[in-house]
């Protein structure tokens, strides 16, 4: 069986997908990864074969672009507390209205079109030329329903985490509004959620996601991208152990103001207990003087270090969320923006972690932090969630699904 991957410019959005890569590999399938040249280096870490043949887009431009619409519509929840940012250069403005929208739109929709269009056909041409049983797409590149139409192939999107396909509130409908020409060019009169008719859901039968289409439940194998870990990192002592992880996608989504993790060791400093830190190299840079009882670890796969942790502190993506239930490990969501704020409101409602602001200040961390750790309620839903998680299909039998699927 042939199975084409297509996926979106957003790294945390299709890496959910590798470990279901892996599995179709390892059962005899061959595996193309249809994505942008910048996406190209990290399928192949991942040890999948990509095929960089779509024009790049910045997944962050449109983010902050959206933000940006909704305050200047009055949409956006005023209690997500978030700055205003240039959504070309991320730069922080004084005000909303320093950024003229509509003059960016008159020159950004026709480029914006034209690469769409291009994604759709060399997505189409490379399907026609190797011809997969199968489409397996995230969230964000729904468009890869068009070659699967095209050649009369299912298509299944894999969802990230928590965040479904019927979404009500603001900030969690990744379903595209504005769909290219090339749709109708292929006969294409479905939009919207009628395009999705099967996903794959990653998260426990408690935490479903909302959704029309069938269902196709996984067990979530956690993979946020390679890294080595030092033999000391999964020692442990006598006392408790934090491990704290930051995206370094959050500061270029919402501001250099959604760069807590300063905060965040001022509140653990407080406790007695040992914290590993994990971030990019670049976050790394950022973080200044370590309190004693910190160590740093830079771009450490954070999955790796849960086995011998207590907690985990993050920023709410949905990553970090699954690998701590994978891990029965409860958790802090300190989160910015409304993707991550519902992954940490839908983790809290588990009993298997809290959720703050992102701006909480270190007395309310430190404090939470502390029933976090003394209240073994906590671990006890963390455990059973993780019980639930791992009593679904692991990614080799849900392979054989697919595989009858596309066989018909």
């Amino acid at each position: 069986m042939r199975v084409m991957f297509a996926v979106s410019d957003f790294r945390p959005h299709y890496y959910p997908m590798v470990p279901l890569g892996w599995a179709l590999q390892a059962a005899g399938h061959e595996v193309r990864v249809v994505c942008a040249p910048g996406q190209q280096q990290h399928i192949q870490h991942a040890g999948l074969t990509p095929v960089p043949v779509l024009r790049d887009m910045d997944p962050l431009l449109w983010a902050r672009f959206g933000v940006h619409l909704a305050a200047r519509s009055g949409t956006l929840p005023p209690d997500l507390g978030l700055v205003p940012l240039h959504p070309v250069t991320g730069e922080e403005l004084a005000s909303f209205e320093d950024f003229d929208s509509d003059a960016f739109l008159r020159t950004a929709r026709a480029d914006t079109a034209a690469i769409m269009g291009q994604r759709i056909s060399s997505s189409v041409d490379f399907a026609r030329q190797w011809r997969p049983d199968l489409v397996v797409h995230d969230l964000l590149n729904l468009d890869a329903v068009v070659p699967a139409k095209a050649l009369g192939v299912p298509a299944v999107c894999h969802l990230t985490g928590p965040i479904g396909t019927e979404e009500t509130e603001w900030g969690l409908d990744f379903i595209p509004t504005h769909f290219s020409r090339e749709y109708d060019r292929y006969g294409i009169e479905e939009r919207g959620t009628d395009l999705i008719e099967h996903v794959v859901d990653i998260c426990p039968p408690s935490m479903a996601p909302p959704t029309r289409a069938t269902r196709l439940q996984v067990r979530h194998v956690p993979y946020n991208g390679p890294g080595a870990v030092p033999g000391t990192a999964v020692r442990r002592g006598d006392r408790p152990r934090v491990c704290v992880m930051w995206s370094a996608t959050v500061p270029l989504l919402y501001g250099a103001v959604a760069f807590t993790v300063p905060t965040v060791l001022e509140a653990l400093a407080g406790l007695d207990a040992d914290v590993v830190l994990t971030m990019s190299t670049e976050s790394c840079k950022r973080v200044g003087p370590l309190p004693a009882n910190v160590e740093l670890l830079e771009q450490a796969p954070v999955h790796t270090l849960l086995s011998t942790s207590d907690v985990l502190v993050h920023n709410g993506g949905a990553g970090a969320a699954l690998a701590a239930i994978a891990a029965g490990v409860p958790q802090l969501c300190l989160t910015f923006g409304a993707e991550y704020r519902a992954n940490g409101q839908r983790v809290s409602a588990t009993g298997a972690g809290r959720v703050l602001p992102g701006l909480a200040g270190a007395r309310d961390i430190r404090a939470t932090m502390r029933d976090l750790l003394g209240d073994p309620v906590f671990t006890e839903r963390a455990r059973a969630l993780r019980d639930e998680m791992q009593s679904q299909p692991s990614p080799t039998e849900l392979a054989e699904v697919l595989e009858e699927m596309a066989m018909g």
